[in-house]
């Protein structure tokens, strides 16, 4: 009996968690609390104007809180939220989007060419209006004409731009088949080329693993993330036969990306 129940702990032990066992970590904490902040408090300012001047103000000093957090987490943060790679991305938006016109899309875990963009855009917009806004109500600037135009104008294009982004991650859902709302609000996106099983198939699985493969070295690590330049793109059979070696960052590991659980 008690080989039985021994037996039976050494299968469950090995049989994978699936709800998480095909995700990993691409968004921190700290950048998903600014996200959907940042969208709370622009809502609140897009609403307000000209009836709750106070609110609409307080919600403004909120947004400029945000922006500042942004830029310095833009530089120290994990490795999905540094600012390193936009330019590379930048230049690759059009051609990017373009092809997401015609439902073609290679596959990012972290911001795709078009989110780069997106981003860029609706910082720069934040920082003008909410600059031209607390300019608005200084006494030195109050009444001139071309800073109240600046932020009527800056606030009406952040509007459009928070309609164009809600439709593109919709579509961009769509394409791909994940939520990305959803991994926005958990910090987990699906692992490239990783299909949800059963758990009696994966419990064979991984019996037919354990059987066929050798045990990793100790020094052995694995990498949880992979380098989102270029786009991940489904590999041809032959290419798939081939084991492949372990990723390598680009840079060394912040301590978020280690509480994140990446390897070296």
């Amino acid at each position: 009996m008690r080989d039985a129940g021994q037996a039976h702990r050494s299968v469950v032990s090995e049989t994978p968690a699936l709800p998480r066992s095909d995700t990993v970590a691409v968004w921190d904490f700290p950048l998903r609390v600014w996200h959907w902040a940042l969208a709370g408090f622009v809502l609140v300012a897009c609403v307000t104007p000209n009836t709750f001047d106070r609110l609409h103000r307080v919600a403004g000093y909120a947004v400029i809180g945000l922006l500042a957090f942004r830029l310095i987490w833009g530089l120290i943060g994990s490795r999905h939220s540094l600012f390193a790679r936009i330019s590379l991305k930048l230049r690759a938006a059009p051609q990017y989007i373009l092809g997401m016109l015609r439902g073609e899309t290679g596959r990012y875990l972290g911001l795709n060419p078009a989110g780069a963009a997106m981003l860029v855009v609706m910082l720069a917009l934040l920082i003008v209006s909410t600059i031209s806004g607390v300019m608005q109500v200084s006494v030195r600037f109050f009444g001139v004409g071309w800073i109240e135009q600046a932020h009527a104008l800056s606030s009406n294009a952040i509007i459009a731009l928070i309609a164009v982004h809600v439709i593109g991650t919709l579509w961009m859902s769509v394409l791909q088949r994940e939520n990305l709302a959803r991994a926005m609000l958990t910090g987990r996106k699906r692992v490239p080329g990783i299909i949800r099983t059963a758990p009696a198939a994966a419990r064979a699985v991984v019996s037919a693993r354990t059987r066929s493969q050798p045990e990793p070295a100790a020094g052995d690590e694995n990498i949880s993330v992979v380098p989102d330049l270029p786009p991940l793109r489904p590999s041809s059979p032959v290419a798939a036969a081939k084991p492949a070696g372990p990723a390598r960052m680009p840079r060394s590991l912040s301590i978020h990306d280690k509480r994140l659980g990446v390897g070296r």
